[in-house]
């Protein structure tokens, strides 16, 4: 009985002193906001060339110790119309990255044909911006 005892004492050990694969698995640390600052943004209605021009610079940082990735969304106001439009993503990864403790700066410069029909932009002001984490 004792020989018995003494192999399954080192089989109950171990097998009780293994983590499982949920105890191995670090949890995620609650990640701090993504912050922005506007470096330019600016609109005009009428560049002279029957254009108007649509320009910003915003600089969003990640205060993490890891790197995140998603998407920006920008919000603005056009004539009392809130408008946050979708963005196209002209490369194969639909996400931009963001370095642990650092930044990026998103960029648009668009020129638009006026369009006598519609009716012309007189004012587009800037309200906010938000960086959308990608739930991967």
């Amino acid at each position: 009985m004792k020989t018995k005892i003494f192999f399954l004492l080192p089989f109950l050990l171990m097998f009780f002193a293994c983590s499982s694969d949920n105890d191995a698995k670090q949890e995620k640390e609650t990640l701090k906001a993504i912050t922005y600052e506007v470096l330019l943004f600016e609109y005009t209605p009428d560049t002279g060339n029957n254009t108007s021009r649509l320009r910003y610079e915003i600089k969003f940082t990640n205060p993490n110790n890891v790197a995140v990735k998603g998407n920006y969304k920008i919000t603005y106001n056009a004539d009392g119309l809130i408008l946050t439009p979708i963005r196209r993503v002209p490369n194969d990864d639909p996400y931009e990255k963001i370095g642990a403790n650092s930044f990026y700066t998103a960029s648009y410069d668009v020129e638009t044909a006026l369009n006598p029909t519609l009716g012309t932009i007189k004012s587009i002001k800037f309200l906010s911006a938000e960086f959308v984490l990608a739930d991967l």
